[in-house]
């Protein structure tokens, strides 16, 4: 779920009260325009079409850092800007991708910084003078003083990229050769085979790229702020044709839905099983759902399963049904199983939250199949809205204008893209929604073990980490006493638990 400004009900079985009503639209605020002290801009368009722009702070080959002061613009980590522009001066020097790095709220202003897409040796046209000519001479000395300076990548962390390329590489043309035999065979079991070649293999082959990987993650983390660019664009250069070609690698970097972390990103996580098309592509494939995020999210789905069985059951001692809001539902695996598995669904009345409609038709679709399948009575209600519009029309008094409220509040991946004011304002929002007894579960990505940088510079996938000390910072500072955090087995996801005393 993104924090963009979007409204719609998306609810496939009539309204039943579950979700507050949504009033009318907050006045938007004017923008103001972002402090030029330097003729450098950033400017960019949101999803819903505006364009806003921002002073440039930082001008790097890779990536540029900007401020900005517009209020109705809430950014994500890892979402897409299709068509954003540097201009220097009034002269336009780059036009197209680039993905949010890092974000920091500076109370009036909010400073971002996005990653660029690589152009190569070209890109040095950034700190031409406006006035460089096209002359051979000056251009290579130009080139050459950007590549002493940006292209200092250390010497182990080269042999230490270039022995896993090598490989992958070695790996990929056994696997094609395998696939050509097994091709020109005429046993009616060539699919079979296939399949058993491949799990044979690919276990041996995750585990020992895992074991170079580590390495490499202790190698990236020392590298210095400076040239950390250097350092990416290398390592892209060398993995990026070996994981892209794979359907989860491909999905995560070109990000087709405008953000990481998708419903169908998830989909491939929860299935984790080979897909694509070649023996290497299903190999990589499964390789990347097997790493530590991905082992985190599976469990993250049991974890909130189980407390959805725990908190539904607590409430049908007391005689009535269970309200539960999900926000920022995705796929929303956990109801799904939670259909499935118990008769305590047809006692649960769900909201679930999301800011893009595809998502919501997908999951209210897979829910209602798991429904007729197993006759439950399970009520789904959906709407289309973004973290942004909840907690404007909240400090307007005309979002939660209505209702009881709910017995369970949870959040699966939402806070991994957001940073902390918003957490905390999110966080401050569901307590308040609360019924007695009820209780609030919002989950985040802890970097405990080996994986940031490796998704950061091969799949272009940011994500904001929060250890036990920052998730128990985003609870009420009136309640904080009485929250706790969870981990799972991986200990990659941590959860915020917040209970209403009864």
């Amino acid at each position: 779920m993104s924090s963009h400004i979007t409204n719609g009900n998306g609810n496939g079985n009539g309204s039943n009260g579950l979700l507050p009503p949504a009033k009318g639209a907050v006045p938007e605020a004017v923008a103001p325009e972002p402090r030029d002290v330097n003729g450098n801009i950033a400017v960019f368009k949101t999803r819903e079409g505006g364009e806003t722009r921002g002073a440039i702070l930082r001008l790097a080959r890779y990536a540029v850092a900007f401020e900005f002061c517009n209020p109705t613009v809430v950014l994500r980590t890892s979402e897409v800007l299709d068509k954003f522009k540097i201009l220097l001066d009034g002269r336009m020097v780059y036009s197209g991708r680039a993905v949010v790095g890092g974000l920091i709220d500076a109370g009036a202003r909010i400073i971002c910084e996005v990653k660029l897409d690589d152009l190569g040796a070209e890109t040095d046209f950034f700190l031409q003078p406006s006035g460089a000519g096209p002359d051979g001479e000056q251009a290579y000395s130009r080139f050459f003083r950007q590549w002493q300076k940006n292209y200092q990548v250390s010497s182990e962390f080269k042999v230490q990229v270039t022995d896993i390329q090598a490989f992958l590489v070695a790996t990929r043309q056994w696997l094609e050769q395998m696939e050509f035999d097994l091709g020109t065979s005429r046993d009616r079991r060539r699919p079979e085979q296939k399949f058993e070649a491949l799990e044979t293999v690919a276990r041996r082959v995750i585990s020992a790229f895992n074991a170079q990987h580590e390495r490499f993650e202790e190698l990236a983390y020392a590298i210095p702020e400076e040239h950390y660019g250097a350092h990416q664009e290398f390592v892209r250069r060398q993995w990026q044709h070996l994981f892209l070609c794979s359907p989860f690698g491909q999905r995560t970097f070109y990000k087709p839905l405008g953000y990481a972390g998708d419903y169908e990103m998830m989909n491939m996580i929860y299935r984790n099983r080979p897909e694509g098309g070649s023996l290497y592509e299903k190999l990589i494939h499964f390789l990347l759902v097997s790493q530590w995020p991905a082992q985190s999210v599976r469990n993250r789905v049991a974890h909130l399963k189980n407390h959805l069985r725990q908190e539904t059951a607590r409430v049908v001692r007391s005689g009535r049904r269970a309200r539960i809001l999900n926000v920022g539902c995705g796929p929303a695996r956990e109801v799904q199983d939670f259909v499935k598995e118990t008769p305590l669904a047809n006692e649960v009345d769900f909201a679930l939250l999301d800011f893009n409609e595809e998502t919501l038709s997908y999951a209210r679709s897979q829910i209602n199949q798991a429904k007729n399948q197993f006759s439950q009575q399970t009520r789904i209600e959906t709407r289309r809205v973004s973290v942004h519009q909840l907690l404007r029309q909240n400090a307007h008094q005309e979002y939660f204008a209505t209702g009881p409220g709910y017995d369970l509040i949870y959040c699966g991946g939402l806070f991994d893209y957001l940073p902390e004011p918003t957490g905390q304002s999110l966080v401050n929002l569901f307590y308040d929604w609360l019924r007695p007894g009820g209780t609030v579960i919002v989950a985040n990505m802890n970097d405990s073990k080996p994986f940031r940088n490796f998704i950061e510079f091969v799949l272009d996938w940011q994500l904001i980490y929060r250890d036990s000390g920052k998730m128990l910072a985003l609870a009420p500072e009136r309640v904080r006493d009485a929250a706790r955090v969870i981990t799972e087995p991986t200990s990659v996801n941590l959860f915020l638990h917040l209970g209403k005393p009864d």
